[in-house]
């Protein structure tokens, strides 16, 4: 079994959900309704396809306080390879508090450690360890694309296949090596308003067929919807899971992993597409982005019902 590498942003997510309203200026706000996880694009993804079985490494940077220790030992205990978490000492993880109330939600974030990054996945040490993996995916926004768009291309010749949650930076089709690098990639995942904005275009549908290259695989994500994907085979399509959503935080990045698992093993677009549903839905009726997440028995069971 290929391993997986994930490489990207790390975040402790201390999670308020479910709330009524916000609190007024100056005023304390109590609620049971709260969770701390391990969270950003890359942990997530990792977490979501450790789970299932696959064997995975992240690529991140940490500090050295407690609570970086406390990120080191759940990783350690989800049994994904920490050998390429850099922790840089006198700093500590970036820190992203969401607030959700019924219909919306907000972010604050510190982003501490993750200021050092992309020097370090850039690095000569960082890049000759990424080798070692059957795919790399990415779950970071670079202030630079034309180094990534590089490595990427030094990848492939190494026999490695990429994706890249590309997140809402529409921005970024202007900029050096943004092109070059999305047209190298293997799979590209964004969800249905990122989808439009990057092809300009009306439909999920049509948006997909415009942004897909030769060879790629382009997945969109529809919320409750499902989720969509356009590759060689042709175009597919999978019904969401129905559950009772406690927190949406991380669950795109949930479906990465579930979704990446089965392209992994080969299966086909439709199968990649329902596990990515389940790993997705699941992962929401948990604050922060894992907690929720499936075992490899729960997704079959899950798979199930839906048929």
């Amino acid at each position: 079994m290929r391993s997986l590498i994930a490489a990207g942003e790390f975040f402790f997510d201390l999670v308020f959900y479910r709330l009524d309203r916000l609190p007024h200026m100056g005023e304390e706000l109590v609620t049971s309704n709260f969770g701390l996880a391990l969270g950003g694009g890359a942990p997530n993804t990792a977490v979501a396809a450790a789970r299932l079985g696959r064997k995975v490494e992240l690529v991140a940077v940490l500090g050295d306080t407690a609570l970086d220790q406390f990120a080191m030992k759940e990783l350690a205990k989800e049994r994904i390879k920490t050998g390429l978490v850099l922790q840089k000492p006198g700093t500590m993880g970036a820190l992203t508090v969401s607030v959700s109330l019924i219909k919306d939600r907000f972010f604050l974030t510190y982003p501490g450690s993750n200021v050092f990054l992309e020097k370090h996945i850039l690095s000569p040490a960082t890049r000759k360890r990424l080798t070692s993996g059957g795919h790399v995916h990415f779950g970071l926004s670079p202030r630079d694309w034309k180094p990534f768009a590089d490595l990427v291309h030094w990848l492939k010749r190494h026999k490695v296949t990429t994706s890249w949650d590309l997140g809402w930076h529409p921005e970024a089709v202007q900029l050096p090596g943004f092109r070059e690098l999305y047209a190298s990639l293997d799979v590209i995942f964004l969800n249905k308003i990122e989808a439009l904005r990057y092809a300009n275009e009306k439909t999920a549908e049509k948006a997909t067929h415009k942004l897909v290259s030769p060879g790629q695989v382009i997945v969109v994500k529809l919320g409750s919807a499902g989720a969509m994907a356009l590759g060689p085979s042709g175009l597919a399509r999978a019904s969401s899971l129905k559950v009772k959503t406690v927190d949406t935080t991380g669950a795109g990045d949930a479906f990465n992993g579930g979704f990446l698992h089965y392209w992994m093993n080969g299966s086909s677009l439709v199968d990649c597409l329902r596990a990515g549903n389940v790993c997705g839905a699941l992962s929401t009726t948990k604050p922060g982005g894992n907690a929720g997440t499936p075992t490899h028995a729960q997704l079959v069971r899950a798979l199930r019902q839906m048929k």
